[in-house]
């Protein structure tokens, strides 16, 4: 096994983990240590968390834990955006105008039907996004230009 998978096991069983300690709890709130762990992330560390968990609710069946999990996460990242930024961690958002680079290797028609969680918002006018993890759970970074609040 490669270092590299063996670390996305790892990875998978710790969220694996909070999100059952989180489901135990009987709330949805992280506890402070967990939410002063998981504080100041950046973009990166933030792609790996949200990417992973969202590998594991896309192929995995009890799907409910992880989810609250990502939601106690978005929160954290949530607070701590930019007070300017016009999108935030958590909304949903559509593209618009032309597709980003980032994501050409994708059907148009499915990029303009799909709605993305914002995962990310930078200090560079970029912002990570993630589709619904029912359709997939990979994350891009694109211009925050180029989303818009989606009209669900």
């Amino acid at each position: 096994m490669r270092d590299e998978e063996t670390t996305e096991l790892v990875i998978d069983r710790l969220l694996l983990a909070l999100a059952a300690q989180l489901d135990t709890s009987g709330s949805s709130a992280l506890a402070a240590g967990a939410v002063e762990a998981l504080a100041d992330l950046n973009r990166a560390q933030a792609d790996v968390i949200f990417g992973q968990a969202g590998h594991l609710v896309h192929y995995a069946a009890d799907t409910k834990p992880l989810e609250t999990l990502i939601d106690a996460i978005t929160a954290i990242q949530r607070d701590e955006a930019p007070a300017n930024a016009a999108v935030k961690p958590g909304d949903e958002v559509r593209l618009l105008g032309e597709v980003p680079e980032s994501l050409a290797d994708y059907d148009e028609t499915w990029l303009r039907e799909t709605t993305f969680v914002v995962r990310y918002v930078g200090e560079n006018a970029m912002v990570d996004v993630q589709p619904d993890l029912t359709e997939d759970y990979v994350i891009v970074t694109v211009p925050a230009a180029s989303v818009e609040p989606s009209r669900r």
